[in-house]
């Protein structure tokens, strides 16, 4: 008969977390790693302080509903952190529990309360827009007068007048064009790769 297996302790999920499912199977960015160790850096710290567990003896356990409000909280007023960094905080915590989630199977009740806390709402400024004077001034910039500033004025006039994102024009192919340009009204058009 096989011996049940213990589960991991906090310190091991967290560092498999970070080493493993991180860095080699979500291939998170540096600055990503970089916020999700501050964060636990910052939790660690504080569970020292309220609940008085050190990094070494803190359990999955803690990890609770009730300590992550209050951690939040924390954020929020004593280190006066704006909403979206305390829910840039919250998710990487909730990215912790959904991997300990599936290591640890006696912690499933307090994972499940503990991923229920919410994201804190919060008012989003409206995006501001250029007036018909600044876009024209954009698209005058260009000296159309060489074939870069050509080019520049297609590109720019392309992004007004599509809505499309920079990375999606640059993207652009001549086969891409040639559907663009064809569409439903059958325009006439160059094809580069026919030789017409």
């Amino acid at each position: 008969m096989n011996k049940p297996v213990a589960a991991p302790s906090f310190a091991v999920l967290l560092q498999r977390f970070f080493t493993e499912h991180l860095q080699q199977h979500r291939a998170v960015s540096p600055r990503t790693m970089v916020a999700y160790r501050d964060t636990f850096r910052l939790m660690l710290t504080f569970a020292e302080k309220t609940i008085g567990r050190e990094p070494q003896h803190f359990l999955l356990t803690d990890l609770n509903a009730k300590f992550i409000l209050d951690f939040l909280d924390y954020l929020e007023t004593e280190r006066k952190n704006s909403s979206r960094s305390r829910n840039a905080r919250l998710a990487a915590v909730r990215s912790f529990l959904k991997y300990a989630a599936h290591h640890d199977i006696s912690a499933l009740d307090c994972i499940q309360h503990a991923l229920a806390v919410p994201m804190k709402r919060f008012d989003r400024p409206l995006p501001e827009f250029l007036s018909r004077e600044e876009i024209q001034a954009i698209l005058d910039a260009p000296d159309t007068g060489t074939w870069c500033g050509q080019r520049d004025r297609a590109l720019l006039t392309t992004l007004y007048n599509t809505g499309a994102r920079v990375s999606e024009v640059l993207g652009l192919t001549a086969k891409d064009n040639a559907a663009f340009l064809y569409g439903d009204r059958r325009l006439p058009y160059f094809d580069p790769g026919n030789g017409n």
